[in-house]
Parts: structure tokens; sequence; C-alpha cells
């Protein structure tokens, strides 16, 4: 028994003998490092800065108030469950990408928002880096493969290009996906709890991190994966026990934000089984866009209006640098069978599921698959495809660093021809734009894309340009000039290949190629923005304050911005908007066509007093005339109507007064009666969660909030109240109703989802185990350190 275990103690030092290995895995760390800090240093250290992305983008419109309300709030002590500002209310913590309990956004107590945002997205960044280094380390591969890695997935256009649009929940979703298959790995592997500890660390953050399509989409690439390597392993049975106690695991640690997202998600219009099949195609990966992988520019470039391919540019890029494509070829035919572990076989699953709607495949998976009949957004299978290519890239230079056998001449005139390839038809594609016009084969082309783009409702680009010969010619040259680039590069590298022949160092030259490659293509992809172009001007801002009374506004412009000015806004920018609220709006959305104004009852039922518009770059103010509803009412007749289109209708008929009368959609269990006498009635406390009320009144009536109802908003009884008992119920479909009885009232409105509670302790009890765990497991590796220096 000694002997073992001085047997196991000297492999367990094998794998990191040596100071210079364990230096020159340091040195390759601070080697991605440093660059990603200097290249964002114009936006880290400046106390006020620019925002990250583009003017427009999903921070300006929704991730700058989402972080602003939530973390403020979060400053005072109040965790918000609801947001009051948008939507006339709208659950908050329940949406997920609020983010709330996410680690990294902590940074958002400590820091300015600017600096809180920008240091956020460089963290994840170089988090992607790190959790693909460490999975390449895991494998065996070099340092100088590991730096290799990690630059290619940090600067992939499938993640660095979010930036652009502002995805910051993506970002940081997608950082965890290396970690996640590294654990995977680790159990197949080591078969340990350890793995399993940081597995479920890193499905929880992916998580909390707050956008649900990417757990989903990473959870199928994973099942898939350990299927694969199932395969040919013993233990089947304990490897799938650990992982199952991974995912698992993380499930009962998140709770609290998994069991009240999916219940706040039925309510939502996310919910709504009513999309179907076309919507879950949405966003589905053009075949065509493959081209992107040699030639990023193919089909244009963002920011400038140019692209002409189908959806948004950064989710159907799958450009890794024409360096990597080239080293993952070479790692898949020469590289260690035992480092590639079905990389190519991944790529290819993942990106036929890519394609969605697509392929005839999709269709089986919408029918009989939970998840893809709910999400939409097929493309981004794209990145997890990426960061198995990006493995086989690292294999192949691993291979060129490690193996002593010299790379072919074949190789190296495949890559000849291949530069030849790219020349000629750069070269056939700029002659058929100059001089075929909308003859020529260049033309045809882009009309397929645009026939193809109409066919799955995926065409976002001006139709009339694909008819513009001027724009033809544009968009030729550009591809024709990606095409060019590519073979340049491709004929570099061959000539880094020969040199490798003679020469090992040569592999520092394609590591420093693929380098200059992917800093220059990701210089182009980090703009900033200053707020205050996005937000409503203070001179407008201060003319809506300075007004008394409970109203909302329509920030037709900035649509979430009263949660960051303190306003109260009818509508909003938040996928999460509950289900009848949404179906309210589109009604008065086809009023609002007829009769081309703000002034029809139902906006009074929301209390709409203002509309900011912003027509030709100048904020211009609407005051409404009608007068609003107040926030609480008294009322004493009522109608019963369960169905929602009959119940608008009633409020859109002439002789409706909602100030007199509400309509409920079952009978309230105190009948009102007239009153003459005066009446109390006033809001005695609020936040954003709860809201408490007294109302005196000598007769029993019915009280209406106009503020959104949730099913969610509970309420109780306080000491004082005459009545024991309170409900409360949908009024005029999307607002509130608590019946009353005569006498004196105080009660508490409270919103807090039912399953909150629940998930709060599963997630406080499933924590405090990990954490034991996880003390326990670093205190029996160290003993187990100590006692291999004794031996």
């Amino acid at each position: 028994m000694v002997m073992e275990h001085k047997k196991d103690c000297r492999s367990e030092n094998s794998d990191n003998t040596g100071k210079n290995f364990s230096y020159g895995y340091l040195i390759a760390l601070l080697a991605f490092v440093i660059p990603v800090i200097i290249m964002f240093a114009d936006v880290l250290f400046k106390p006020e800065g620019r925002f990250l992305s583009y003017p427009g983008s999903d921070i300006a419109k929704e991730f700058v108030d989402w972080r602003h309300f939530g973390f403020e709030q979060l400053k005072q002590g109040n965790l918000a469950l609801w947001n009051p500002h948008v939507f006339s209310g709208i659950p908050f913590f329940g949406s997920f990408q609020s983010a709330l309990l996410y680690p990294p956004n902590f940074l958002y107590l400590l820091m300015p928002l600017t600096n809180a945002i920008n240091a956020g997205i460089v963290l994840h960044i170089l988090l992607t880096g790190l959790f693909m280094f460490l999975w390449a380390k895991n494998r065996g591969l070099k340092p100088q493969a590991c730096f290799f890695a990690a630059i290619l997935l940090m600067f992939s256009a499938p993640y660095f290009m979010h930036i652009c649009a502002g995805h910051l929940s993506n970002l940081c979703a997608m950082a965890w996906v290396p970690l996640i298959f590294l654990c995977i790995d680790g159990i197949f592997d080591k078969r340990s709890l350890k793995w399993v500890l940081v597995g479920t660390a890193g499905i929880s953050m992916m998580i909390l991190a707050g956008h649900p399509q990417y757990v989903f989409y990473t959870a199928v690439a994973g099942a898939i994966y350990s299927a694969l390597r199932l395969i040919n392993q013993t233990q089947r049975t304990r490897i799938v026990l650990l992982l199952t106690a991974m995912v698992f695991w993380a499930a009962l640690i998140v709770s609290v934000q998994l069991l009240t997202g999916l219940q706040e998600s039925a309510y939502s219009v996310r919910g709504d089984e009513g999309r179907g099949f076309e919507f879950a195609g949405f966003f589905s990966f053009p075949p065509e866009n493959l081209l992107t992988l040699i030639a990023p520019k193919f089909f244009g470039e963002i920011g400038n209006s140019s692209y002409w391919g189908r959806s948004y540019l950064w989710e159907m890029s799958v450009f890794f640098s024409v360096t990597g494509l080239v080293l993952a070829i070479y790692g898949q035919i020469y590289g260690n069978k035992s480092h590639k572990r079905f990389c190519m076989t991944l790529i290819i699953i993942l990106f036929i599921l890519a394609l969605g709607a697509h392929t005839p495949l999709f269709k089986i998976l919408y029918n009989f698959v939970p998840g893809f009949d709910k999400f939409r957004g097929n493309s981004k299978f794209i990145y997890q495809m990426t960061v198995f290519a990006v493995m086989l890239a690292a294999i192949g230079l691993n291979s060129l660093i490690t193996t002593k056998s010299k790379p072919s001449m074949r190789w190296i005139l495949a890559l000849a021809v291949a530069t030849v390839i790219l020349f000629i038809t750069a070269e056939i594609i700029n002659y058929s734009a100059q001089n075929s016009g909308l003859n020529g084969v260049w033309y045809k082309c882009m009309k397929f894309v645009q026939s193809q783009g109409d066919k799955f409702k995926e065409a976002y680009f001006q139709h009339s340009l694909y008819d513009n010969v001027e724009f033809i010619k544009y968009a030729a040259a550009k591809a024709a000039q990606s095409l060019f680039i590519s073979g340049c590069l491709i004929f570099i590298l061959s000539g880094l290949f020969a040199a490798r022949r003679r020469w090992s160092f040569a592999v520092y030259g394609i590591i420093a190629l693929a380098f200059c490659e992917l800093i220059l293509f990701a210089l182009g992809l980090r703009p900033t923005f200053e707020l205050s172009d996005q937000k409503m001007p203070p001179g407008i801002k201060n003319e809506i304050s300075s007004q008394s009374g409970d109203f909302r506004i329509f920030n037709m412009y900035d649509k979430n911005g009263a949660m960051m000015d303190g306003m109260y806004d009818i509508w909003g920018d938040d996928p999460g908007i509950i289900k009848r609220y949404a179906y309210f709006m589109a009604y008065t959305e086809d009023l609002t066509k007829t009769q081309k104004d703000f002034s029809h009852r139902f906006y009074s039922l929301v209390r709409l007093k203002y509309v900011a518009r912003k027509d030709n770059g100048e904020y211009t103010l609407q005051t409404l005339k009608n007068p609003i509803l107040p926030r609480l009412l008294l009322v004493r007749d009522f109608q019963v109507e369960s169905e929602r289109q009959a119940i608008f209708e009633l409020i859109n008929a002439p002789a409706f007064d909602p100030n007199k009368t509400v309509i409920l959609e079952s009978q309230p269990m105190y009948l009102p009666q007239p009153s003459t006498q005066q009446e109390i009635i006033k809001i005695v406390d609020e936040s954003t969660d709860h809201l408490t009320i007294e109302v005196e009144i000598n007769s029993p009536a019915i009280l209406l909030i106009t503020d959104a109802y949730h099913p969610n908003w509970k309420i109780k009884s306080l000491p004082g109240s005459s009545q024991s008992k309170y409900e409360i119920m949908p009024a005029d479909y999307v607002l509130r109703a608590v019946p009353l009885e005569k006498g004196k009232h105080l009660f508490r409105m409270e919103y807090r989802p039912s399953v909150f509670i629940v998930g709060m302790w599963i997630s406080i009890i499933s924590l405090a185990t990990f954490v034991c765990l996880c003390i326990r497991q670093l205190y029996l590796h160290k003993k187990y350190k100590l006692s291999c220096v004794k031996d």
C-alpha cells in the first residue's frame, strides 16, 4: 500500500514537474491577458467614459436601464422582483436578464454604471480565453497551443461580434461554455468529485448570467458530446451519475432564479405557445454564410449598413481567423487522436443543428425534443461549434510543435492551390459585377440570397439595393477584397509551413500571424457611444418631472428610459412583457393607427399623459388633453365578462365610463352599493414590490388600482382592518381590482411569486452544501499533497 501511495504521488506530481513547464503556461496566460487590457484601456480606466457597443444596441436600449434600476435597488437593500417603471409594471427578477444574483454583476455595486458595464465585458472576454486555455491544457496541449486556443475563441466572430450588438447577457453566458466542456472531460477522465463541483459552479454561473437560450443550446451540445464519449467507456453508470449530479446540483443552487423565471415565463409573451414553428425557426444559420469562415466580410460588415446577407451578421458569422481554420484542418488530419476526441463529429452535428429551419431535421426536433419549440435562434449553435473548431486548431498547432515529422509538401501544395482558387474567385466576382451588372453571376448570387431571405423572413436589408448597380459593384468589391486577403494569408501560411520543415521556431510566426489577424479584426468591432446621446434631454425630463400627480409617459424613442429617469411608462423594451398587457396594447395600437392619436380611453386607463418622440434628431413632447384615471379609484358599478375581445369592445363602447364602471371576469365577493358620503383612500407605504393602502368607506365598493395585473400579486389584511380576507381580481383586463366591504381597511399588496420563497430555501441549502463540500475537497487535496511531500 505504501508503494502504491508513493506511485500515486509521483503520478500526481508528474503532470506539473519542472519550473519551465509552470512558467510556460503562466507566460502564455499573460500573453493574452495583457493585450486585452491594453485594447480596452480607453474604456476601462476613465471615471465616466463611453459605453462599449453601437448606439441603439441592446446595451443602449435595455441593459443600461436594467442594470441601473436593479443594482440601485440592491444598494438600498431591495431585491427588486417587480419593475413598476415600464409596461405599467412588469416582473423584473424573474426575467433572467436582470441577472441580479450573477456574482460578476456585483461590479455594479462598486463601480459607476459605465465602468461596470465595460469592465464586465472585458472580464468575460478574459474568462472566455481563460477557460478555453484551461480546457486545452487539460487535453495535454503545450502552452503555445493553449494561448492559441484562447485568442482564437476570445476574438472569434461568434463571440466578439456580440459587443457591437450590445448583447451583454450573451457575452456573459457564452464565457462559461468552454469551462463546462472542460468539466465534462474531467469527469470522463478522472471520475472525481472535483470536476462535478467545478462543473456545478460553471453551469450555475451560466444560468445566472441571464441568457436561457445559451444554457439550452450548451446543454444540447454537452449531452451529444457526453453520449459520444460514453460509447467506449467503462464505468458508464458512475459517469452518468456524476454528470447528472453536476447538472441537477447546479439547478438546485440557482433554484430561486430558475423556478421564478420559469413561472414568470408562463405569464409572458415568451410563454405563448401560439408562436409556433415559424417563430422557433427564426434566426437559423443561412448555409451560404459558411463563407464567412474564410472571408469574414464576404457579405459586407456591420456598422456601415453594408451587410446584405440574411439576419444579423453577429449571429451569422463563423469566422475565427483564416490561420485558425487552416490549423483546424491540419489538426483534423495530423493531430493526436487522443487530443481530438470527437471534435470534428461535434463540429458537423452542431453545424447541422445551427442550420435550424433550413433542414428537415428541425421539424423533428421541434415536434419531439422539448425546448426546440420554446426558443428561436438555432444559429447560436455556431458558438458551440466554434469552441470545438478552436480546439481542433489548437491541436493542429500542438502537432506542429511536438511532432518531429515535418509538414508534408502535399499539405504545402494544397495551401498554394487554395491561394490560387481564392484569387481566381475574387477576380471572377469583381469581373462579373463590373462588366455584367444586372445580368452577371454575382447579381444572381445576390438575388438568390434575397429570395431565400424573403422565403424564411430573414431579409432585413433594404430590398431596392439588391437592384442598385452601384451597390452590387460595391458588394462585389468587398467580397473580392475579403477573399483576396484570405488568399494572401493562406499564401503566407504556406511559406511558414514550408519554413517549419527546416526551422521549428517558424511555429511562432504562425501564432503571430493569427494574433495580428484577430487583433485587426477585433479592433474594428469595439465601437463606443455616449449615453447622453441615447436619452431624453434634461429640459424635457425636467418639464415632465415638474408635473404633479400619478401619470405615465410613452417614450417612443428610449423605451426603457423611465427606469433610469425615475418615471413611469406605458411601454418598454423587454421580452418578458405580460401576455395580458401585450394583448391590451396590441388592441390600442390598432385604434391608434385608425385615430392617428392617443385620445381614446384605453390610454386613460393606464394613466398616459405625455408622449415623447424623437423626430429628425429632436425630442418633442406631446401633452394629451383627455383626463386620466387616478391610481386609486372607488368604483360602484361593474360588468362581468371573461372573453378578451368582448372586454375590449365593452371598454371601447361610447357608453362606457371608466371612472364609474369596471369590467371584471367573475363576480366579486362583495357587491358594491351607492355612497354619498366622503370616503378615505390613500397609499400609506410602497416600494417596487409592495403597496400598503388604507381605505375607509360606508358602503361596499370595488377599489380599482390602475397598475398592471399579475397573478403573483398577493394581498393580506393588516391589523386594524375590518375585512379579514381580500382578493385581487383582473379589472378592465389589465388592471387590478379589490372588492371591499363597508368599514375601515388596511391591507398590503405584495408581489411575491409563489415559487420564490421555496426556490430561495432550496438555493440556500444547496449552496451551503456545495460550499461545505468544496472546503472538504480542498482539505483532502491539501492533506494528500502533504502526505506526498512526506513520502
